[in-house]
């Protein structure tokens, strides 16, 4: 794949980033869908001016223009041979609000629950709310006329537009505003490009009012074609409403006004349980009457998966039993009563019925939000099965009248099981959207006659149901082919016209809505797809191999979200789409397909595209398809290794644990105060790339281990169990007052310790890719740990990094099943295990007391991802007076090695200063700054002058 344009005159021009190698288009080539189109050039605008620049040069070379965002479009609308234009980097600010009005203006880069979590301190919100709200940019909204759960209540993006200032492929600018007859006579007598515009669309609609009535449906989800409709009807015409859904057809959008809605005051979710999918489907005409906000369905597929997902499986304490399917109800109102009376109402309703079997209601608070999540999470849950068959998104958007729903989703079933295909829903009971997705195989080319035949036959039951064909996810590549089908030969003559009008030299995102190619082409697989085979060092049993793993990401970008989570830290200070676990994905998926020529696996621009990832390990929980690019990037590192050798400073990385053993001790002292030392630090700089700035961590002249082997034997305990604690590398040679302070925890719960001084987990190596050689190296390590695991002895970990290893990484890295069953089965963190023993009465939270009453506390990557900080929380709030406030803090940018090498060391500093290191400053001196992370504690001391402890060390025994 080579480009052999000359971009060097658009470079030259544009302020943001243009990117033309086949990696990074590579990476723009696939959205959330079944498609693949490769781009001709990227560019990332960084304001106005460079959009303008950017459309100038297209024209003058002929080639078409595909405006993106967060590229989420399940139905292709966001892959094209064209220029792509991405707003998401830059062109992301809210430029005016008007809180007396409920408006606001602003740039097409902006996600939508990035804007309505500045808008909430108003009170506002922007109504629309699909399931991508966290990374779906309001430009792609616009374009896609999206909805999303409450649209019963709010309508589609269309309905919250007010005015729009764009530019069309010939760069001429349009400010596009509702106007009265007189104001819309006086336009089309422009003698512009303008003037054009508003006359020929007037004489279309004139011209075919009729039959524009008599053929766009009559269902409230319908987003198919263009918006023909908002112009009958009434006498105000905005040009807005026309570009609503257009795909980025007819322009490209600057800016937007866009009408805000007030935030309910009050809320409540019920979650009705079935034990047949078409009761509950059943039922929706039964809720409609009780004014529900929403009503989604979640098929036991969904269910079921949300019940394995890391992230998830917390939150589904709410299903009873095992659903066929449940539908999620929720209420908005105005005071905290009638938000309950009107869903209990319901539910009794229901019993009288003998509709469902389970009825929990939620009133806004957690247990509220562990609902919605599940539900969010659904669309990525589905995707995200294992195996080379998906539930693929192609006849999921139609929108059928409630009236005979039921029936029709019977029927489109009837049509998936004749064609031998397997069917996962989920959505918008509540307004005929039901998302039926196929689970099908796209490199089989049975299942691609499948793909067609399905969309045939679904179609023709959607016709006769008169419902939509497209009911939120637009047209696109998937569903423009049955545009003329649908519409007719008259009003897709229409549709054309109006393509002409706007874009006469069809140079925007071409193929979408009209003159559009057959669904099975530009597939992202296809029956000629081939993955190179590769030996691997992980099993991936899990996975089913290593490209089964790379293929779980399906493109829904979740980890594109700037707010909230940790995932991922890199693609949320640089907004790259190389830096998100999806591009990355991407890039490795074309890699090992051959499709960047000699460049594969082990290319040196791959590494380029892995090199910010952290091995966070975030992807593996927050993902909906649990894609873990922390191992892949290790297997991919070490393939790399193979054929170009290491450097120094990788060896260097590699062998900490060893340096760690040598220098700590006697010799601890002379070390120390050398490493100290601007020369020393000057020398590792030049010759290792280690930043100066920072100084290495301080040996410890006693370890852990020596001290310990002074302690007398433990006496028999009160409660019998024995319990191991393993000395790892950052407590034993570093910091061994975390292991003084765990081991005295320990003996005051009554437990008798032993001490695992078994050697490193070999996490240094692991995460840096040396994945042979910490195989080879732990098996001395692993051998003894099993032995105490053999006797029924738990293992207790106090560095969330050594945890993950033992737990995640070496038990699929090792031949032996059964030793890998018993170390995944036997490791705890010390603070989960704590936690399940106070709740079930083993020890007595009259144990602990606390001299600290105000506590806040960081969690590491790697804890939250696999373990969860409710440990540590739980005990400390079994202590009377202390508070515990945790800081949403993301990743704290360290990451082992990464915030020590020169080159990172200023993102590193940036991933911290988007939240925690504020939060930390902010603390009053008095509270405890807590950090299981031994790099996270070096990280928040460095940066803001604070030091960090371990939460052991906040404990102390009565």
């Amino acid at each position: 794949m080579t480009n052999n344009l000359d971009f060097s005159s658009l470079i030259s021009q544009i302020k943001g980033d243009v990117l033309t190698d086949s990696f990074s288009l590579g990476m723009y080539a696939t959205d959330a869908s079944v498609y693949k189109i490769t781009p001709k050039v990227v560019v990332l605008p960084k304001d106005e001016p460079d959009v303008k620049k950017a459309l100038k040069w297209a024209e003058g070379h002929k080639m078409t223009i595909l405006p993106r965002g967060a590229g989420t479009s399940l139905a292709g609308q966001t892959v094209g041979d064209s220029m792509v234009l991405d707003f998401s980097k830059y062109l992301h600010e809210i430029l005016e609000i008007n809180v007396e009005e409920k408006w606001a203006w602003v740039q097409p880069g902006i996600a939508r629950d990035d804007l309505n979590a500045v808008l909430a301190g108003q009170g506002l919100h922007f109504a629309p709310d699909p399931a991508t709200s966290s990374r779906a940019n309001v430009g792609g909204m616009i374009g896609n006329n999206s909805s999303g759960t409450k649209s019963i209540l709010y309508g589609k993006t269309v309905d919250h537009v007010m005015e729009l200032k764009v530019l069309l492929a010939d760069g001429t600018p349009l400010h596009l505003y509702p106007c009265s007859p007189d104001q819309y006579e006086e336009k089309s007598h422009l003698g512009s490009r303008e003037g054009q515009i508003y006359q020929g669309l007037k004489t279309l609609i004139d011209e075919h009012r009729i039959e524009i009535q008599a053929r766009f449906p009559k269902v409230m989800r319908r987003v198919g074609g263009y918006n023909l409709d908002e112009f009958v009807g009434t006498e105000t015409w905005n040009l807005s409403k026309l570009l609503c859904g257009s795909e980025g057809t007819l322009a490209v959008t600057l800016a937007a006004k866009i009408n805000l809605e007030p935030l309910p005051k009050y809320k409540s979710v019920c979650v009705v349980h079935f034990q047949e999918v078409l009761e509950a489907i059943q039922a929706v005409n039964v809720m409609l009457p009780f004014q529900p906000a929403a009503i989604e369905i979640l098929d036991h597929t969904v269910v079921s998966l949300s019940k394995k997902n890391l992230e998830t499986q917390p939150k589904t304490h709410f299903i009873e039993g095992e659903p066929a399917a449940i539908l999620i109800v929720e209420f908005y109102g105005e005071d905290a009563a009638e938000v309950l009376e009107r869903p209990e109402r319901m539910i009794a309703t229901l019993q009288e019925k003998e509709m469902g079997y389970a009825y929990p209601l939620f009133p806004q608070g957690p247990e509220y939000e562990d609902v919605w999540v599940i539900r969010k999470k659904g669309l990525g849950l589905m995707l995200g099965i294992k195996g080379n068959k998906k539930p693929l998104p192609f006849i999921e958007d139609a929108g059928i009248p409630t009236e005979v729903l039921p029936e029709y989703i019977d029927r489109a079933l009837q049509v998936c099981a004749k064609h031998q295909t397997e069917v996962a829903m989920y959505a918008h009971a509540s307004v005929g959207v039901i998302h039926l997705r196929p689970i099908l195989d796209l490199r089989l080319q049975e299942d691609i006659d499948r793909f067609k035949a399905i969309a045939a036959d679904t179609f023709a039951l959607v016709k006769e149901y008169g419902g939509s064909w497209s009911g939120e996810h637009g047209d696109g590549l998937v569903r423009s082919p049955f545009n003329e089908a649908y519409f007719g030969e008259t009003l897709y003559g229409v549709f054309k016209a109006i393509k002409g009008l706007f874009d006469p030299e069809n140079r925007m995102n071409p193929g979408k809505i009209v003159d559009s190619p057959s669904m099975d082409q530009n597939l992202r697989y296809g029956s000629t797809y081939e993955d190179q085979n590769i030996e691997t060092v992980y099993h991936y049993r899990a996975d089913e191999g290593f490209a089964a793993s790379v293929h779980m990401c399906t493109g829904v970008g979740e980890c594109r979200k700037i707010l909230g989570g940790t995932m991922c830290p890199s693609f949320k200070v640089t907004r790259d789409e190389e830096q998100s676990t999806r591009g990355r994905a991407n890039a490795m998926r074309l890699a090992m397909s051959g499709s960047f020529e000699n460049e594969g696996l082990d290319s040196p621009r791959l590494q380029e595209a892995l090199d910010l990832c952290l091995s966070c390990k975030a992807c593996k929980s927050e993902c909906p398809s649990n894609v873990d690019m922390a191992k892949l990037k290790g297997e991919v590192r070490q393939l790399y290794y193979d054929t170009h050798g290491t450097t120094s400073r990788d060896r260097a990385i590699r062998d900490t644990p060893i340096a760690a053993k040598r220098f700590s001790g006697t010799m601890a002292k002379l070390v120390n105060w050398t490493q100290a030392s601007g020369i020393f630090r000057r020398t590792l700089e030049k010759n290792l790339g280690f930043d100066r700035r920072r100084q290495l961590p301080s040996y410890a002249s006693q370890s852990f281990v020596a001290w310990y082997k002074q302690q007398r034997e433990l006496p028999n305990s009160e409660t019998g169990l024995d319990v191991v604690l393993y000395a790892d590398t950052y407590l034993n040679y570093f910091e061994p007052s975390v292991g003084k302070a765990a081991y005295q925890l320990l003996k005051t719960c009554g437990y008798r310790v032993h001490i695992a001084d078994v050697g490193c987990c070999q996490r240094p190596a692991i995460s840096h890719g040396f994945l042979r050689q910490a195989k080879a190296r732990s098996k001395p390590m692993l051998e003894k740990l099993d032995a105490f695991l053999q006797k029924g002895w738990p293992i207790l970990v106090c560095e969330p990094s050594c945890a993950s290893a033992l737990t995640d990484d070496l038990p699929d890295l090792i031949d032996d099943e059964g030793q890998s069953r018993r170390l995944k089965a036997g490791v705890f963190m010390i603070d989960q295990f704590l936690a399940k023993e106070l709740e079930h009465g083993r020890i007595s939270a009259s144990l602990f007391r606390s001299s600290h009453t105000q506590v806040t506390l960081h969690g590491h990557c790697h804890q939250k991802a696999l373990f969860g900080t409710q440990g540590m929380k739980k005990m400390y709030k079994s202590i009377p007076g202390v508070v515990v406030n945790e800081i949403d803090s993301g990743c704290c940018g360290m990451a082992g090695s990464f915030g020590y090498e020169k080159e990172h060391y200023h993102l590193s500093e940036k991933m911290g200063e988007r939240a925690l290191f504020p939060a930390v400053r902010n603390c009053a001196t008095d509270t405890a700054i807590v950090a299981c992370g031994f790099s996270c504690r070096h990280q928040i001391e460095h940066f803001t002058g604070r030091r960090a402890v371990h939460w052991v060390e906040t404990l102390e025994g009565r």
